[in-house]
């Protein structure tokens, strides 16, 4: 964060005129004072406060594959709460929307790394590796990734070299027994 350059200004009175509860009228000298005013930039804090409140917004809680757990919304919220006092105080400094926008990055950072991951095997996506996961493998056993339906059947070539099959489902069976 930088602060827009500081503006400054020189207040002139002259030929001032104050009156007592008499009514009586006295001229005061004049005089001049300098005014320098210094606006912090918040532009990249409220950008990014846009960009977590979208992302927060987006998100849904739960256990599947692509959501967030439980409370992590939460956690986000707090952070963006926090950055928007920051943002909207006119008497913050530049130190202080550097450190909301440090703090909320950090918080947005940990929030995206929070999302639950597919586990390499868990083909049907429910957490777990069982019959249900080495039926799905069957079931594409043969594809390749040259099929024109390879991106839906590619989380079933669970070694990763294009094709699908005994070692795919190898790798599956490897992964049921060991969780037992």
């Amino acid at each position: 964060m930088r602060a827009k350059a500081p503006s400054s200004a020189v207040v002139r009175l002259s030929g001032i005129v104050a009156a007592n509860g008499d009514g009586v009228e006295s001229t005061l000298q004049g005089g001049s004072c300098s005014v320098i005013v210094t606006q912090v930039d918040k532009t990249a804090l409220n950008a990014l406060i846009i960009e977590a409140q979208d992302k927060h917004d987006a998100a849904v809680e739960g256990n599947q594959a692509g959501q967030y757990p439980a409370g992590a919304k939460a956690n986000l919220q707090s952070a963006i709460d926090q950055a928007r006092v920051v943002a909207n105080d006119a008497r913050a400094d530049d130190s202080q929307v550097a450190a909301a926008v440090t703090n909320l990055n950090a918080a947005l950072q940990a929030f995206v790394a929070s999302v639950i991951q597919q586990a390499p095997g868990d083909v049907n996506g429910d957490h777990t590796y069982s019959i249900g996961d080495l039926a799905l493998v069957a079931s594409y056993y043969g594809k390749t990734s040259t099929d024109p339906d390879w991106s839906t059947v590619k989380k079933a070539d669970i070694v990763e070299d294009g094709k699908i099959d005994i070692a795919d489902l190898a790798a599956v069976a490897r992964k049921i027994l060991e969780s037992e």
